[in-house]
């Protein structure tokens, strides 16, 4: 098994979380996406989406 990254590309987390990259961009543009950038170009921390996941009050429960 060999070990992630733990810096990723906007095209790499659009992967990961199944979204658009277009999304990634807008969100980490609007400052909701936790990324760092450097000169034009973003990464984006795996263990810092994953809090920012976790953490999100953005969550839909499905009624029963």
């Amino acid at each position: 098994m060999s070990e992630e990254q733990e810096f990723i590309n906007a095209d790499e987390v659009a992967k990961w979380l199944g979204i658009n990259r277009k999304t990634v961009y807008d969100s980490a543009n609007r400052g909701e996406m936790p990324c760092r950038k450097l000169g034009r170009r973003m990464l984006f921390s795996r263990r810092a989406i994953l809090k920012w996941f976790e953490a999100s009050d953005s969550v839909v429960e499905s009624e029963a």
